[in-house]
């Protein structure tokens, strides 16, 4: 049989094939709930993962049979995360699937780890953008030597783009790259059980019509009537043979149980730091040990049920990927599984957080975000930012402005308070703009101090532990008497001073427009400023270039800390929350409530909700003040708005540089910055 569509459901489709016949498989099943194909009993629609696991399970039993004694299986099949309030469980259905494949016969002799170059970015804030894929490579034997193993298991390859509909990622190039990894003679039978349009069979017709011609023949298995139809005309193959209901198959199948941590391994306790863990294992025992370490009453009353662990084995077996998902079952939810690689091959990292929907655990994405590459040695006195784009995102609905002066600059020439004219407003505002050499020192480098022996608090608040101070042990956050004391870093308090001083400022501007008169719909002093010509201008071509500035919020505090603040006081001031509901518009109804909660569903107040609770409840400067306190960054990735998010593949690190990496992410302000200028 040489170059034919199946026209079938998968498993009829195999039967019809005869025993041992074909060389190589390469296929992506339909991955679970992850689309829907339109027509009944399609895979990955099963209620549950075990289901899924265990129907594919039963699809490949029928594979195997089909394969030579030497053939060798490639799978691509994509994880899943089980959604659920707060913290989703990354399933590991790959891999779970591998070790029930394994039970049933196969041999697994290579998992690939295939990083989407142009991958889908994410706008997750509380875990790594996904951005692999695994290729598992099985054998129907022990034995079998047609895969080339001295090829590494890393593949670095971007997703194509194709005319249709179809939308499952399973380029040309990675078939082409996976055709190489086997010894294949003449004659060779290439099979997809899920053909959906005919990649495979279109590599293979490729592959026969190149410089160096391959005699290899393709079979395609697919039920879907329209992708039938796409495969005709992309692989132009016309032996079409359609299978109804005239064979008898058995289809049945169960699903899999989960599987538990082993009993017989001895605990790890790894307990170096309540805010979290970074520890990487050389072998699976020790990973596997420091799994079971988890689960002890040390492990838990140690940590912080807020703590971030990360957890990896160089040299792993795949119970090392089944049992991280088996932690499940013990009170943890796994966020990620990255993928360390060093060219050619990779192991795995495991993030792990506590299943508490009491609190949100420490993630500072921000701090670990893909930066562009800037320019070393720039002269930014060369440069006059007249045009450039500024974004405000610190309101309820962003707007965009442009800069039109800059008043004062860095001594390296960068600006430090710049005019912006808001599109659409016709108002302008004199904004303070944050050094991109420092602006993460800046922002979160904000010192809280005790209020009774004013000593500075490693943390502010600790929504799940004691507030005590350490060096005087004063009982913290019980009321407003005992609410720590804020202290800005220095360059802030000099240029708040030359915000303050708006009159000088405003003598400035005013050979800009000297006929303009002021808005009437607008309190800023800048509103009569006509926009410039900046059409050749250096801005003008940094807008065509992408770089841009947000104004958001100037320091990042944890969401808990705000909310214990509002709570005293509204205490203080015998409110409810329902009373502060009454005393808001009708559009806050919904939003009050999630200000004062601590976990999941909390929010912190934007600025101009500031104004109005600083009415509310009597207090015009504290925390209020820090909420306030907007800034410009400046942008280079026009995409992203704070930068890329980070992908869970991740290359180029020592040991060393990874776990300071992955320690970025939990670690207290404090200790960051610690961390930060001693490199």
């Amino acid at each position: 049989m040489k170059d034919v569509i199946i026209h079938a459901d998968v498993v009829m489709g195999l039967e019809v094939l005869e025993n041992d016949s074909i060389t190589v498989a390469i296929t992506s099943p339909p991955y679970w709930r992850q689309r829907d194909y339109g027509f009944e009993g399609q895979i990955g629609r099963e209620k549950n993962p075990n289901e899924y696991i265990g129907r594919l399970v039963h699809i490949f039993h029928v594979l195997r049979k089909k394969l030579q004694k030497n053939g060798i299986f490639f799978l691509n099949v994509g994880d899943k995360y089980l959604s659920r309030y707060g913290k989703s469980q990354l399933l590991q259905i790959p891999y779970r699937l591998a070790r029930k494949m394994i039970d049933d016969g196969w041999h697994l002799k290579d998992i690939i780890m295939w990083h989407k170059t142009n991958h889908v970015p994410s706008s997750a804030r509380d875990r790594f953008t996904i951005t692999y894929e695994p290729v598992l490579v099985f054998s129907k034997n022990a034995h079998a030597d047609l895969y080339k193993e001295h090829l590494g298991n890393v593949l670095k390859l971007p997703l194509q783009q194709t005319p249709w509909k179809h939308t499952a990622v399973f380029p040309e190039s990675l078939v082409e790259h996976l055709l190489k990894r086997v010894n294949l003679m003449d004659d060779a039978i290439v099979l997809d059980p899920f053909a959906g349009t005919g990649t495979v069979a279109t590599v293979v017709r490729k592959l026969r019509t190149s410089l160096f011609p391959k005699r290899w023949y393709a079979i395609m298995i697919e039920k879907g009537d329209h992708f039938v139809e796409i495969m005709k005309k992309r692989t132009k193959i016309k032996n079409i043979k359609k299978v109804i209901g005239d064979v008898h198959v058995p289809q049945e199948w169960k699903g899999t149980s989960e599987e538990k941590l082993p009993d017989d391994v001895k605990p790890k306790e790894i307990t170096s730091d309540r805010h979290g863990e970074v520890y990487i294992a050389d072998v699976s025992e020790e990973f596997l040990s420091i799994l079971k370490g988890m689960t002890t009453d040390a492990f838990k009353t140690f940590h912080r049920e807020d703590a971030l662990y990360f957890f990896g084995v160089k040299n792993w077996t795949i119970d090392c990927l089944v049992h991280a998902h088996s932690l499940f079952q013990e009170g943890y939810v796994l966020r990620n599984m990255l993928i360390i690689s060093n060219i050619k091959s990779w192991y795995p990292v495991f993030m792990f957080v506590k299943h508490s929907t009491r609190v949100a655990y420490k993630f500072y994405l921000d701090r670990v975000r893909t930066r562009p590459k800037t320019v070393e040695n720039r002269d930014w006195w060369k440069e006059n930012f007249m045009g450039v784009k500024v974004r405000d995102i610190s309101r309820k609905k962003s707007i965009e402005g442009s800069i039109i002066k800059i008043v004062k600059r860095y001594e390296d020439g960068f600006p430090k308070i710049v005019v912006v004219s808001w599109k659409d407003f016709n108002e302008s505002s004199v904004e303070m703009v944050l050094h991109p050499r420092n602006d993460e020192l800046i922002m979160e480098g904000i010192f809280f101090r005790c209020p009774a022996c004013k000593s500075v608090l490693k943390e502010p608040y600790d929504p799940v532990g004691e507030n005590r101070c350490l060096s005087c042990r004063t009982a913290l956050w019980t009321c407003i008497e005992t609410i720590p004391f804020i202290e800005e870093p220095s360059e802030i308090n000099e240029m708040i001073k030359l915000l303050e001083n708006v009159d000088s400022l405003e003598q400035q501007f005013d050979h800009v427009n000297e006929s303009g008169k002021k808005s009437k719909n607008t309190k800023s002093k800048f509103a009569a400023m006509d926009r410039l010509n900046w059409g050749a201008s250096p801005g003008a071509r940094k807008v065509m270039l992408g770089e841009y500035f947000t104004k958001m919020r100037l320091y990042r505090i944890d969401q808990p800390t705000i909310a214990q603040y509002l709570t005293l006081l509204r205490k203080h001031a015998n409110l409810s929350i329902q009373n502060i509901i009454d005393q808001l518009p009708d559009s806050y109804k919904h939003t009050v409530g999630h200000w004062f909660r601590k976990d999941f569903g909390g929010s912190i107040p934007i600025p101009e909700d500031v104004l109005l609770l600083k009415n509310i409840l009597k207090m015009q400067d504290g925390f209020f003040s820090l909420l306030e306190r907007t800034a410009l960054k400046f942008q280079t990735v026009k995409a992203s708005i704070k930068g890329k998010n980070p992908g869970d593949f991740i290359e180029g690190m020592t040991d060393e540089e990874l776990v300071q990496y992955l320690k970025k992410l939990y670690l207290p302000p404090r200790e960051y910055l610690e961390l930060i200028r001693e490199n």
